[in-house]
């Protein structure tokens, strides 16, 4: 009896001390974060021309329809940052109206140093930077109430926004409502060099094929910046809305492109997914009339666009038009700043031996073989019918594969820079892809039979 009262005694005291984190496991399913706050670095922001010569394209690699004009300068000139300059783990803290207004810079790389847990890490980024925010909002608010304070935080406010070109008003009132939509305007944007130079990296066995399939349609390279900032170039981004893929399709686009099947998902194969964005991009061009509102339509739909040129009773007028004389409530932040960052994208990529260490096109074998595209002749399992070589390379290039195990249906498209043996899949040539969107290859195997040795 006293052996058994000792025993429960002992679970007791294991219970209680192992829900504490201070004696060992939490048996709660939230996550434990510190008491004691990481060291966050703040930085105010200084303009420099060191990066000028790449938006002013010296070396004009950028084509003459691309080139930047000073409406959009000030705005491809933060996002040039963000991609460039800033990495994951630091956040600019600046004005959503103004681009130009950097209150803070956050930077939490000492976390990383660290080796904090990631989940972590993210959540206490997240954590730390609305108090940042909501500091910087209170000093706004107090300039709003007291536009004249002598209180230094309140006089560095009125320094930083002076060296950011904002036009104080000098009525007191005007000053006070000045102030309090610099408050509402408030925003905070996470660095993104770090994801821009995993997505080059990636982009790189593809870059052959994309070039000079955009070429032959007779678009703009410059389009191959779209993956970049849709994804960072990544055939797996899933996004909370269901767009998939480095372009980031929707299922009902998509639909108008790619073969839809239940099993399988062409939006995170690059090769087809890359051929229906050239269609797409092509089509966007024919109603839109011009570049700067055909990339902008990928993003918010040629609808909104269109209706908005009709309101404006003009033919010849262009984004920087529509973005000013558009209401926010169907043009918010997202889209009027999309075409912004698609062309500091395009400079980034421009010039990304330059801004981005380590990136070397020789490091990859392959990547001067072409991207080839096949079809199943008829339903078949790929490991029972390719070597362990052909295997690995289907693999990596056809993420809407998700097992090679089970039996694929006949007309499954394949992508690879091998050859695959032409008793079971049927190879297309460049002819049929420039013609045919994905969803209509199947029309090509009309008169295919599959051999079953």
């Amino acid at each position: 009896m006293i052996f058994k009262y000792l025993v429960l005694s002992i679970l007791t005291v294991w219970l209680v001390t192992a829900s504490d984190p201070f004696f060992g496991i939490m048996l709660t399913t939230e996550t434990y974060i510190p008491d004691t706050k990481p060291t966050v670095r703040e930085h105010n922001w200084m303009k420099t021309t060191a990066f000028d010569k790449y938006l002013h394209d010296d070396d004009e690699r950028v084509s003459d329809t691309f080139k930047l004009t000073p409406y959009y300068y000030p705005t491809v000139q933060f996002w040039f940052l963000i991609y460039t300059q800033f990495e994951s783990t630091q956040v600019l803290v600046h004005d959503k109206n103004n681009l130009s207004i950097i209150y803070k810079i956050l930077d939490f790389s000492s976390f990383r140093e660290n080796q904090m847990n990631r989940n972590i890490h993210y959540v206490l980024q997240q954590k730390l930077t609305k108090e940042k925010v909501k500091a910087i909002k209170q000093t706004l608010a107090h300039l709003g109430k007291d536009p004249f304070s002598l209180k230094p935080e309140a006089k560095n406010m009125y320094r930083l926004l002076k060296n950011a070109g904002a036009q104080i008003p000098i009525k007191k009132l005007d000053r006070s409502a000045f102030f309090n939509q610099l408050r509402d305007n408030i925003r905070s944007q996470t660095g993104q060099k770090d994801f821009i130079r995993e997505g080059v990296i990636r982009s790189l066995p593809y870059q052959g094929f994309l070039g000079n399939y955009f070429k032959e349609r007779e678009l703009p390279k410059e389009l191959l910046a779209v993956p970049f900032l849709e994804s960072s170039f990544n055939p797996r981004a899933h996004s909370k809305v269901n767009a998939l893929g480095i372009w980031q399709f929707m299922p009902l686009i998509a639909s108008y492109y790619m073969p839809k099947r239940s099993v399988i998902d062409y939006r995170s194969n690059i090769g087809v997914a890359s051929i229906s964005a050239a269609f797409l991009m092509q089509e966007n061009f024919k109603i839109m009339k011009s570049w700067d509102l055909a990339v902008t339509a990928y993003n918010s739909g040629t609808k909104h666009l269109l209706k908005t040129k009709r309101r404006m009773a003009s033919s010849d007028i262009d984004l920087e038009d529509i973005i000013k004389g558009s209401d926010s409530d169907h043009f918010g932040f997202a889209s009027k700043n999309f075409y912004s960052e698609f062309l500091a994208l395009t400079y980034s990529l421009a010039y990304r031996e330059e801004l981005f260490e380590g990136i070397h096109s020789h490091d990859r074998p392959d990547v001067n073989q072409d991207l080839r595209f096949f079809m199943l002749k008829c339903s078949l399992r790929l490991d029972k019918n390719l070597d362990k070589d052909a295997l690995d390379d289907v693999e990596f290039h056809n993420q809407q594969f998700k097992d090679l195990t089970k039996t694929h249906p006949r007309a499954s498209i394949v992508t690879t820079k091998g050859q695959l043996p032409s008793s079971k899949f049927l190879e297309l040539n460049f002819k049929q892809i420039l013609n045919k969107k994905p969803k209509d290859w199947e029309s090509l195997l009309k008169n295919q039979s599959c051999s079953t040795r």
